[in-house]
């Protein structure tokens, strides 16, 4: 072969390395996968459920919902399984569960916020293999717990001691949140492991106090796989990802910018008489949102990590909204949407199921099993921002078998 010969067959092969190589890599102008939340389960009603905001699933699609003084395990198709612990302060007794988590092995993680306390049972006996004290020589009981390191250590949220985040002159809100790193004993291994900026709150000058803010912007943290926490400010599409010890991995920053929901005259008006009443009157609950100077509603409404490593945002959706969540990949791309209702938040996806917390027409709460089907990009993407409305209902009528 003469060198002529020799240059174009080198050639070829670049070029035809180089097509390999773009058809194995995500098309970076790709569209997002859509998918329709079809539910296939719920947990049963009988099991009286009185809130849903611990929730896990392990390997074989059994639901734990920590109901406050008992964790109530599911079956995939929502008949309750068992129920873990009772009321009251012995050992496998619960005040108030915070979080629950389940590790590879299934062995069940359950964090009382009442009692400062993490128990963990073994999978098989439900006995209390131990209990640890959380936070008991901290001046502020931990309000988050989290294990961590295969269960060797656990991440612990403090909130601010006072809570009172009046704007400054450059007009940024709030202190900080503190995070440590514990010993699996709930002694201290690492202090200042994070400081998350916390929960923005209405500020009342007469009389003098503090109170919820349903315009106000807060941290959410999730925890990914053993040893990292993707942290998320609610007023950006920005997720910095740390090592449990504090080290920053990495920020991901996606290109994609999502529209934002301005707050009418009437929504601020509903928020005035839901909060006014005694001792704080109408009129100062209108001066305190008037100081507060937020134009539209939070971009976030909370963040999940799946089993793939995607970021799942949910965008957009003020009250009685349906709210787009979005997975983004590790390099910030936009890579998978759905469409949950009104007050619907997500709490566990695993590959194409998710799982999400919801109130009854009967104002009980519940756990929805979804199966995520993927849809024609017309029904999530021509509209933009949020759905339109009726779209989650239609969507999973057609989708069900009966049509």
């Amino acid at each position: 072969m003469n060198g002529q010969h020799r240059w174009a067959a080198a050639a070829l092969c670049a070029a035809a390395a180089a097509a390999g190589c773009r058809r194995s890599a995500p098309p970076g102008g790709e569209a997002p996968v859509a998918y329709t939340a079809v539910e296939r389960a719920r947990t049963d009603s009988s099991a009286n459920l009185t809130w849903c905001q611990a929730v896990d699933v392990d390997r074989r699609g059994n639901v734990y919902v920590g109901d406050q003084w008992a964790v109530k395990i599911f079956a995939p198709d929502g008949t309750l399984l068992r129920t873990v612990g009772r009321r009251g302060n012995g050992p496998g007794e619960f005040d108030a569960i915070g979080s629950v988590a389940l590790t590879p092995g299934d062995s069940l993680f359950v964090f009382d916020l009442g009692l400062l306390r993490a128990t963990v049972f073994e999978p098989g006996t439900w006995r209390a293999a131990y209990t640890v004290q959380v936070g008991r020589e901290q001046l502020l009981p931990p309000a988050r717990v989290a294990r961590v390191r295969g269960g060797r250590a656990l991440l612990a949220v403090f909130e601010n001691a006072y809570n009172f985040n009046v704007p400054n002159p450059e007009g940024v809100r709030g202190g900080s949140d503190l995070v440590r790193l514990l010993n699996a004993d709930g002694s201290l291994l690492r202090d200042s492991v994070l400081l998350l900026r916390e929960r923005e709150n209405l500020v009342y000058r007469d009389p003098v106090a503090v109170g919820p803010n349903p315009f106000g912007r807060e941290t959410y943290l999730a925890v990914a796989g053993r040893d990292r926490v993707v942290t998320a400010w609610s007023d950006s599409l920005k997720f910095d990802v740390h090592a449990v010890d504090g080290r920053r991995l990495k920020t991901i920053r996606p290109s994609w910018a999502p529209p934002r929901r301005p707050i009418t005259a009437a929504e601020r008006d509903s928020v005035v008489a839901a909060l006014a009443g005694h001792p704080i009157p109408a009129p100062s609950v209108r001066r305190a949102l008037q100081r507060y100077r937020a134009a539209t509603w939070p971009l976030l409404r909370g963040i999940v990590v799946d089993d793939r490593d995607r970021i799942w945002a949910g965008i957009g959706g003020g009250p009685g909204q349906p709210v787009r969540w979005t997975a983004f990949d590790q390099r910030g791309a936009r890579v998978a949407l759905v469409d949950l209702p009104a007050n619907t938040p997500l709490r566990a996806v695993r590959g194409t199921t998710a799982w999400a917390a919801v109130i009854d027409e009967d104002e009980a709460p519940a756990v929805v099993t979804y199966d995520l089907r993927p849809t024609r990009p017309s029904v999530t993407e021509r509209s933009g921002g949020q759905p339109p409305p009726g779209t989650v209902r239609r969507a999973a009528r057609a989708a069900r078998p009966d049509g």
